[in-house]
């Protein structure tokens, strides 16, 4: 009885875990702005502001003071779906406040990430070790699942090894899996990202913080967004880029070899 049970708890478990883990998937550069008033361009031209929070499939900004529009509604918020989410040009965070705690807190953040701890080095080490080896691990579990099929009564079960299986590699695809060698190479170093705009290439000179699949995400850019929010703007922001429109070109510095 324990040879069936046993498999089948071990089933279910990942199978939780690989659905709490998907309904908590975010981009890992979004991530990094959860939470925090943002500026959102659209390639449309169109300007969106608020509260930014990011979900696996969609992004909200939450408005601070929602005003009742001409059709009498008050909206709280702006949800952007996937498909809409591809038509964001920038997502720009303005820096705290010159002169506060909280600029002191992020002036520190930047010079950390500019000069990331051993630990810190560490941990993207073995992170992407673990990305490097993904096929092998997707591999192993195959062919743990296999030998459960054999050994035990889930063998039994129709559908029991491909079910396993589906789950093993839903799991793995909750983990970010991008690395890229020269991205690598450049983290935590100043970079020039390259965008087309109106039919000419627009540089941005920044931090390079993290990127991923589909975003890049740079700090203290400086930028100057053409809009009237009702309130004075810094001109330097952190910026996430789409990497559909956007490429990181040049390091702006020296880079050991």
């Amino acid at each position: 009885m324990l040879n069936f049970w046993l498999p089948m708890l071990l089933l279910f478990a990942v199978a939780v875990i690989t659905a709490i883990a998907s309904r908590r998937k975010r981009d890992r550069c979004l991530k990094y702005f959860n939470r925090e008033r943002v500026m959102v361009l659209m390639r449309s031209g169109k300007w969106l502001w608020g509260r930014f929070i990011a979900y696996p499939k969609a992004l909200e900004l939450v408005f601070e003071n929602p005003q009742v529009d001409e059709s009498g509604h008050r909206k709280g918020s702006y949800v952007l779906y996937a498909p809409e989410v591809d038509g964001i040009k920038k997502i720009l965070q303005p820096p705290p406040k010159s002169g506060t705690k909280e600029y002191e807190r992020w002036q520190a953040e930047i010079k950390r990430i500019a000069n990331p701890s051993l630990l810190r080095r560490f941990r993207r080490w073995i992170w992407n070790i673990f990305n490097t080896l993904r096929d092998t691990v997707s591999q192993s579990l195959g062919m743990i699942i296999g030998t459960m099929k054999k050994s035990t009564p889930m063998g039994k079960i129709a559908g029991a090894d491909k079910r396993a299986g589906e789950i093993g590699n839903t799991l793995l695809g909750t983990v970010p899996n991008t690395y890229e060698p020269v991205l690598e190479k450049y983290l935590s170093k100043q970079v020039i990202v390259e965008m087309l705009e109106d039919g000419s290439v627009v540089e941005f000179a920044g931090l390079l913080q993290e990127y991923s699949g589909k975003y890049l995400l740079l700090r203290n850019v400086e930028f100057k967004p053409d809009i009237d929010i009702g309130a004075e703007l810094p001109d330097r922001f952190d910026i996430i880029f789409p990497r559909n429109k956007a490429l990181v070109r040049h390091c702006a510095g020296s880079v050991k070899v």
